[in-house]
């Protein structure tokens, strides 16, 4: 009875608005029709009478109206007008805490963090225990990777049993490899609707993608401009024992040409773990085997150190593996050691920076440095929108010809737009580039023009299975081991226990 009775308001206040055409009058119909699409729990329809309702005359609303109008306009993911709104009530009413609070929700909720901190932190000076803007500043430094900071505020407000400061310390322990730790606080929440079992529903899937056991099987099918062909299978396995993430990985690759038909097997295992909340340590060991009419088996592993350093992080590896990339590499037998550094840091919530050179020695008796630069700019969070440039400089001692791209001088500058959305059952990925590259190779000098890109799109139809299909193609010269024009297609499917 109640129902219809709601529907019978919003059709009479429907008919009125229609029948209405002074501003004043319009704006308080809409926002009352608003007002009976909450009581309906019927967000999406509500905002839009709200947006209606602001839009026609928002000085016919009082400060308290606004602000609660624009909750609902942002809780139907209405962001830019609900930012718009807080802050018109802040220009006249600077003082207004709800406002700010909301106001610095609405701008992390769109990605801008630092902007976002600054908002919680204005509450915060005049009201220190506020804990809607304690929470929100926590929130605000998890997404943007300050973990240090935001696990004193979230353990402050966990204190109280706040569901959703525990469900932050949670997803911060876990992001800083504390498993065993952000299992046990999801184990004791309990939820008191049905916005919290959602929360927890998530949380749940983030921890099981970390802590259970998976399998992972690929399969990738290569061509070049050089009639090099490879058909790569392999299944790996990760799982969790306490906070050490391990895994093993084997690999089957059928790699021929016009002349050769060869194969290699790879074994490897490997170990990662956090020791504290800004360390990182890793590594792994292996074997490759290669037969090409003769068998020649050579021992492969790496090690990695990753810091948390500002905003970002820096690290060093070093790789040993045997290249099976070609049917002439493995003929020749061919191994790299190759030493790295890195430097990753975000600027800003947008702009995001990145450096590594890596030295690499050769069993041919060749050697190579190599340095990668890479900067991006963020234009949509959601779906993820971004466009950079990367920069890269490889250059060889000589060219030993056993079968592997070894230019000298070799320049690339690549302008590049990526494209990534993820729902509920579906998530693809999408990047192009074109660029100018320019190398000498056995005193040939070579400057072209480069294009190319990568895609997937995976499929998830239920949460602990993903399908997947990758394809990758170009003509960037350094973008396969072989050089040239090139192609790489091929299905995955992960599925965790």
């Amino acid at each position: 009875m109640l129902a219809a009775e709601s529907a019978d308001s919003v059709d009479a206040l429907q008919s009125r608005i229609k029948a209405t055409s002074d501003r004043s009058t319009l704006a308080r119909l809409h926002k009352q029709l608003g007002d009976q699409y909450i009581a309906q729990d019927r967000i999406a329809e509500a905002a839009e009478a709200y947006g209606d309702a602001l839009e026609a005359d928002p000085d016919q609303f009082s400060s308290a109206e606004r602000v609660r109008m624009a909750i609902y306009l942002s809780w139907a993911d209405k962001l830019k007008p609900s930012e718009r709104e807080l802050r018109a009530v802040l220009a006249r009413e600077p003082k207004h805490q709800q406002a700010r609070t909301h106001l610095a929700r609405v701008l992390s909720w769109q990605g801008e963090l630092s902007e976002a901190i600054e908002e919680a932190d204005n509450v915060l000076k005049e009201h220190p225990n506020d804990r809607e803007a304690l929470l929100i500043k926590a929130d605000a430094l998890q997404w943007r990777g300050n973990y240090s900071e935001a696990i004193p505020l979230y353990r402050q407000l966990a204190a109280n049993d706040n569901f959703d400061a525990r469900v932050g310390l949670s997803r911060s322990l876990l992001a800083t490899g504390n498993r065993t730790g952000s299992v046990e606080i999801m184990s004791s929440l309990k939820p008191g609707n049905a916005r919290q079992e959602r929360e927890l529903m998530k949380l749940r899937e983030s921890i099981d993608q970390e802590t259970r056991p998976s399998l992972d099987a690929r399969y990738n099918y290569f061509s070049d401009s050089d009639d090099n062909r490879l058909n790569r299978y392999s299944l790996s396995s990760n799982f969790s024992i306490g906070n050490q993430k391990l895994g093993v990985t084997f690999r089957h690759t059928d790699a021929e040409d016009e002349t050769r038909d060869n194969r290699a097997e790879d074994l490897s295992f490997r170990v990662y773990t956090n020791p504290t909340e800004w360390l990182t340590l890793g590594g792994g060991l292996g074997f490759t085997q290669l037969r090409d009419g003769r068998t020649s088996t050579f021992p492969t592993g790496h090690l990695r150190i990753e810091t948390k350093l500002f905003r970002g992080a820096a690290g060093a590896t070093v790789h040993r593996e045997v290249l099976s990339e070609t049917a002439e590499l493995i003929e020749n037998r061919i191994r790299m050691t190759d030493v790295g550094f890195y430097l990753s840091q975000p600027l800003t919530e947008r702009i995001t920076v990145y450096a590594g050179y890596n030295y690499k020695d050769f069993s041919d008796g060749n050697h190579a440095n190599d340095v990668r630069l890479a900067s991006q700019y963020a234009l949509y969070f959601n779906p993820r929108i971004t466009i950079g440039h990367r920069f890269r400089f490889l250059d060889f001692h000589t060219q030993s010809g056993s079968g592997f791209f070894d230019p000298s001088n070799y320049i690339a500058n690549r302008v590049f737009t990526s494209y990534w959305l993820e729902r509920d059952k579906y998530y693809t990925y999408l990047e192009g580039y074109f660029g100018y590259e320019t190398f000498r190779r056995n005193r040939v000098a070579s400057d072209n023009f480069i294009h190319g890109g990568s895609g997937s799109i995976g499929f998830k139809p239920i949460s602990t299975l993903a399908i997947e299909f990758n394809a990758e193609g170009g003509t960037f010269a350094a973008g396969s081991a072989s050089g040239f024009n090139y192609f790489v297609i091929g299905p995955r499917v992960l599925f965790r226990f």
